[in-house]
């Protein structure tokens, strides 16, 4: 197990250090051959295009498996706590942040054509230093995990109850962005054209619960499912289940108000709704 850690910390160090140097790669572009790196009304595709690109999606997957690593850690070591939960608040919000640098994107190619203000060139650049701040910190947790497998100091705790919490609030924190997505498109116009070129911003809002719950089932993989929850766990996932029964009622009459006829945009409104009062419900009575 410490030697799947340690090659874990191994492949997180190195894709770290090429993180960072693909951010400050596409962060130097940015500002100074904007045009050309956003790719605003180029007639064929070039290697800079390919280069971030490929920089964004391997970002996006090194913040991912970080964030994975992280969970890990929680579970097998009590060393470091507050920098793991520091790292994991920063994770999320850096993985959103590749939702908001997409819109901005999109938002700067639009204001250049009319010639407009690019004053959302100071929202993006945010949004990558915000990645390269979890690159960093993440660089830093790793190069301190090295001396804890040395010094063997690990201490297996049952991990059940953290992670059977952080999943709660994970679910908390994606169902709330992405009811604010849904609230914000309800204000624009042609809904249901636009609906679809938001869908892979809501599957981005979907992955920091997804990544908790597929962490935990990996850990859950030797059990048999009866032994997944102990009694306190079941009793409030069944009350958190009949919560979000009597409350969604009222939150899809939420959603008639809206008067969007949208088969897709009230399929992702339920999703998140459900996601919402199902891991906050749940988290009120295992705290209560």
């Amino acid at each position: 197990m410490k030697a799947r850690i340690n090659t874990n910390s191994n492949i997180l160090s190195i894709s770290g250090m090429i993180s960072f140097i693909l951010l400050i790669y596409i962060l130097s572009q940015v500002n100074t051959n904007l045009v050309k790196a956003i790719g605003i009304d180029k007639p064929e595709t070039d290697i800079l295009d390919y280069i971030i690109g490929f920089g964004h999606v391997f970002i996006l997957i090194f913040n991912v498996y970080a964030i994975i690593f992280v969970f890990s850690h929680f579970w097998k070591f009590k060393e470091l706590r507050v920098l793991k939960i520091v790292l994991l608040i920063l994770g999320v919000i850096s993985i959103f942040s590749f939702g908001i640098e997409k819109v901005m994107i999109d938002e700067i190619a639009r204001q250049y054509r009319f010639g407009l203000d690019l004053s959302e060139i100071n929202i993006l650049n945010m949004s990558y230093i915000i990645n390269l701040a979890f690159t960093l910190l993440m660089f830093f947790f790793v190069m301190k995990t090295f001396p804890i497998l040395k010094l063997n100091t690990s201490v297996k705790k049952p991990a059940d109850e953290r992670i059977f919490t952080i999943a709660q609030y994970m679910g908390i924190l994606s169902g709330a962005m992405g009811l604010m997505l849904v609230f914000n498109l309800s204000k624009s116009e042609n809904i249901g054209k636009k609906l679809v070129l938001y869908v892979p911003y809501f599957i981005l809002f979907l992955i920091p619960y997804a990544t908790v719950v597929l962490y935990w089932l990996s850990l859950k993989l030797d059990q048999k499912i009866s032994d997944w929850y102990d009694e306190k766990q079941l009793r409030d996932i069944m009350k958190a289940s009949v919560t979000t029964l009597i409350l969604s009622f009222p939150g899809l009459l939420l959603f008639l108000f809206l008067g969007i006829p949208s088969v897709l945009f009230f399929f992702l409104y339920y999703i998140f709704l459900v996601l919402l009062l199902f891991s906050g419900s749940t988290l009120f009575y295992n705290k209560s």
